[in-house]
């Protein structure tokens, strides 16, 4: 089997156009939100992807939590989402639970849907608490 140079160079190169052609407002719809995480002694947020819907008046908040020495096992707690306009007040928040997809797992993962349509400038926080309160 012989390699063809220009294949291997094609894939990188065409990514690079992409990525370079792409602004940043165009890539991330959310880019007027900012994501602020807030971990727990024991357990780090990590990934977390917020999707707001303007049609629907939605936000949706997903992502991971997960041990700060890697290890599997349960993942306590809950975590709880605030959004924040840009004063600081909070206009919604809500918990969500943790999930691991199977025993083995390192990590958890949370979903939760808010019903608002947050105003520019707003920030989402992200916490991870132990307990409830």
């Amino acid at each position: 089997m012989r390699l063809n140079p220009h294949a291997i160079m094609s894939g990188p190169l065409a990514l690079a156009l992409l990525l370079t052609s792409t602004t940043p407002e165009a890539a991330s719809p959310s880019a007027s939100l900012s994501v602020e995480r807030s971990s727990s002694n024991r357990f780090t947020v990590g990934f977390v992807q917020v999707d707001p819907d303007a049609t629907a008046s939605t936000l949706t908040v997903r992502g991971t939590v997960r041990p700060r020495i890697p290890a599997r096992g349960a993942i306590p707690g809950q975590v709880h989402i605030t959004v924040l306009d840009a004063d600081g007040r909070a206009l919604a928040e809500t918990d969500a639970s943790l999930m691991r997809r199977n025993r083995q797992a390192q990590s958890a993962h949370f979903h939760a849907q808010l019903a608002i349509d947050p105003p520019p400038g707003s920030r989402v926080r992200v916490e991870h608490r132990l307990d409830r309160p």
